[in-house]
């Protein structure tokens, strides 16, 4: 069953901000920072919806974010705004996560 709460941190490489979540080793990316709120639900949803459809739980096989993104989550002093995760009718599998996101500059 999925967690009850996901954590990711957001950080710049190049010209992209990077989004990498740490229960499960996930990462996207989007160009401006104001998009990553957005772009977290969107990436979340489409990788709960394709579980689902394969019959499987959610981020199943998934392991831990490397050791490295913990540390800059944890050091990180900004935090994005905390955000519960609204599954569409048919897509819950179970509680539905709240998501912490903090941005390491």
């Amino acid at each position: 069953m999925m967690e009850p709460r996901i954590r990711a941190v957001v950080f710049r490489e190049g010209d992209w901000w990077i989004i990498h979540f740490l229960e499960y080793d996930l990462a996207t990316a989007v160009r401006r920072l104001e998009e990553a709120a957005t772009e977290v639900k969107r990436f979340l949803m489409v990788q709960i919806a394709a579980s689902l459809e394969c019959g499987i739980t959610p981020f199943q096989g998934f392991s831990p974010a490397p050791r490295k993104y913990w540390r800059m989550f944890e050091a990180a002093e900004t935090r994005m705004d905390t955000v519960q995760l609204k599954l569409p009718p048919g897509l819950e599998s179970g509680p539905e996560p709240r998501i912490d996101t903090r941005i390491a500059a």
